[in-house]
This record gives structure tokens, sequence and C-alpha cells, in this order.
């Protein structure tokens, strides 16, 4: 059955829930879909229900946060359907990164490029195949650049003095083109990953 691609309510409710859970260390929507993209982008696609600790943080392991194993599945149903969406993207559309801007107006990017940075450290050794790649490498600077803006060591800072309006914009448009990137210098990695896995089992679970 082909994919249905999520509705704006559907991003809405899907905004509205990881919201709830801010306080709580829980990732924002643009947070999610870095984290996201750099597993579909990498090396080897971990699902959503395997990280559903990292998106929730603490409120994973909080009973009430979600009133009934209904409202649950109807979270991790959204949480599917937009890795869908990005997939789909990834693999024959164009892929663009949800940014939302701050309250002073502002799109910044931060929290999407630190959500993949946290995508990225699932897989770190696999990550390394990229950073050792001259050619290929340097895909990752807008991301590691915003990744790194706010860090809390000054000396992983990026830009010592802040990085200017014009070069924040220059950043953001290359997000895109870096993440198709990645996605097909990775490309190969996935696929040997893939048949290593079905020659190690016979009888490989069918896959939804």
């Amino acid at each position: 059955m082909p994919h249905q691609a999520l509705s704006e309510q559907d991003y809405q409710r899907l905004s509205a829930t990881l919201s709830r859970f801010v306080g709580q260390g829980c990732m924002n929507l643009e947070q999610l879909d870095g984290f996201f993209a750099a597993l579909l982008a990498g090396p080897e696609a971990i699902r959503p229900a395997e990280c559903l600790p990292l998106i929730l943080g603490d409120a994973f392991d909080d009973e009430s946060a979600f009133p009934s194993e209904k409202t649950l599945e109807q979270f991790v149903t959204l949480l599917r359907g937009h890795w869908q969406d990005i997939a789909e993207a990834l693999n024959g559309g164009e892929f663009q990164p949800w940014l939302d801007a701050g309250a002073d107006g502002e799109v910044r990017g931060n929290d999407w490029c630190e959500g993949f940075v946290a995508g990225m450290e699932l897989l770190n050794d696999d990550w390394g195949m990229l950073f050792d790649s001259p050619d290929s490498a340097p895909l990752l600077e807008p991301i590691m650049a915003l990744g790194f803006e706010r860090h809390p060591d000054a000396d992983m800072r990026p830009f010592v003095d802040g990085i200017s309006s014009e070069v924040r914009a220059e950043l953001l448009a290359a997000i895109s083109p870096s993440v198709h990137g990645i996605h097909d210098f990775f490309a190969g990695i996935r696929l040997q990953l893939e048949q290593e896995e079905q020659e190690s089992d016979p009888h490989p679970r069918h896959k939804h």
C-alpha cells in the first residue's frame, strides 16, 4: 500500500504532542526532523520505535505521559508517518528540512542540526567513513556549524564571533543538498549491510 503523506493537521498533532514533553527533555519537531534525517541518510536505518527513549526523554518512563495505549499508538503512527515522508523525499523527491522560526521570527536551524548530530552519534563509528572521505566530508560542514553553534564548550563552537545572518542563510540553504549528498554517500554501504543481514538470516522477517 503506498504511503499516505502526513497532512498539515497530522503535523500539528505531532508537534503538539512533542511540545507537551519538552520540559522532560523531549525533542521538538525541528529536532526530530533532523534526527530522522540522519538516521535515514546514514549508514544503517534505525526504526523510529527503537528511538522512542531518545525522542521522548524522561517522558518515555513517565506512565502518565500517554493516558492510554491508544494515544501512544497514535503518536507512534505519526512518528512512522513522518519517518516515511522523509524516506520518500530522500529516495526520489526533494528533502527540505523542517525549520521553525524562533519567538523573534528568526530561523536559526540549530535545533534541526543538533537533532541530526544526535542521530549521527547512534552510529558514530560508521559515520567516521564520511568524516574520513576528502570528497564527501564537506557535506557535513553546514550541519556541524549550526549543530555546534550553541555547544556549552566554547572551544567546540565553529564560529568564535557567532554566525552572521548572511552566513546563516547560506548554511541553511546548504542543508537540503548536504542531506541528499550524505544519503547518496551511504547508499552503497546500506545496501551491503542489508545483503549481509539477509545472508546471515536465511528466514528474514518481512519488513512492513
